[in-house]
């Protein structure tokens, strides 16, 4: 088996050269510390001051935004489906109310014959 390769996250690049640029940590030091090369530090530096880091989400990031997109989808018809539930309730209870609590002679027609109140 060959060595695997790690990815490291963008804000763990930028920690790293925040410390070493700020004097917190030498290269050696940050590189003993975090377990990683001292080139590799110096070619995050590097792609720092060029503006080339990479600022790719990682798959993590990437997943949380793809659930996060999927619930507020999700999020948005549960308002709708409740939207038109309270105006089925409204209605039904208008038109309840507006066919049963007078008598008209359409309440008249629509009654069973012969039966009297």
């Amino acid at each position: 088996m060959g060595k695997q390769r790690r990815k490291f996250e963008t804000g763990f690049k930028q920690q790293i050269i925040q410390e070493v640029e700020s004097g917190v940590l030498s290269v050696s030091a940050a590189s003993r510390k975090y377990q990683i090369s001292g080139s590799l530090i110096d070619r995050w530096r590097r792609q720092a001051r060029q503006g080339g880091l990479d600022t790719t989400p990682s798959a993590r990031e990437r997943s949380l935004e793809r659930e996060n997109r999927e619930l507020k989808e999700k999020l948005a018809e549960l308002y709708l489906e409740n939207d038109h539930l309270k105006k089925l309730g409204d209605w039904l209870r208008r038109h309840k109310s507006g066919t049963t609590s007078v008598i008209t002679a359409e309440n008249l027609a629509r009654s069973p014959k012969g039966s009297k109140s």
